[in-house]
């Protein structure tokens, strides 16, 4: 797919738009550290572009009947820690401008919830600049299954084929590809290993060069 024939643009949000990613891995940390739990930083990376639903599975498989408590626990950390402005990764702003310049639609499409997800882009400043956000709550199933981003396509009115997608995480890489999407991956936290880099989508250090590539951004 070409500049010429990308009529749309989807993004994730964490990690990909907001550099939360490490809030939510600093958070986890000192959950576990709060409740006398020993390190487990794999646990977290496990969690990462999964939704809700399936975050608690593993969490109850490494918690038992712990989960709500460290859930419980989890979320004041991560309230402590957002209280201030929600940090935004480099190139956001530059970006969306362009797109709204050059009149190509754009959407989120991203796990958290869509009332949480609103919230996180009001207090990183961008709650202005993203009219159309699909969360994971108003889809049946999760990343890695396409639903969420064939329903925002739709919502944007344009096929999936017709659409570029922007993702951190390996779930949401196989959610936009299964959808039919030019796929491009800016990795966070969680770098891809070689078999997965070729997956068939670009790989980019962040988010302008990632446009470019696409032709999205001069």
């Amino acid at each position: 797919m070409t500049k010429h024939t990308i009529k749309a643009v989807i993004f994730d949000m964490d990690g990909l738009l907001l550099d939360t990613e490490r809030v939510y891995f600093d958070s986890y940390r000192n959950a576990r550290t709060a409740l006398g739990l020993a390190p487990h930083d794999a646990g977290f990376i496990e969690l990462i572009g999964l939704p809700m639903p399936a975050g608690r599975v593993l969490l109850e498989a490494h918690l038992g009947d712990g989960v709500a408590e460290f859930e419980t626990q989890w979320d004041r950390e991560i309230s402590q820690l957002m209280e201030q402005k929600i940090p935004v990764k480099p190139g956001v702003d530059a970006l969306i401008q362009h797109l709204r310049t050059t009149d190509i639609p754009y959407a989120v499409a991203t796990s958290t919830f869509t009332e949480r997800a609103h919230d996180h882009l009001h207090r990183a400043g961008l709650g202005g600049l993203f009219d159309t956000l699909i969360g994971g709550d108003q889809v049946k199933n999760g990343k890695p299954a396409p639903d969420i981003y064939v329903k925002a396509a739709a919502t944007l009115g344009h096929h999936p084929s017709e659409c570029a997608a922007f993702e951190d995480s390996e779930n949401g890489v196989r959610a936009a590809l299964a959808a039919g999407m030019t796929t491009v991956q800016v990795p966070d936290i969680k770098h891809p290993s070689d078999e997965f880099a070729r997956s068939g989508h670009h790989i980019a250090s962040d988010l302008i060069s990632g446009a470019k590539h696409l032709g999205l951004h001069p």
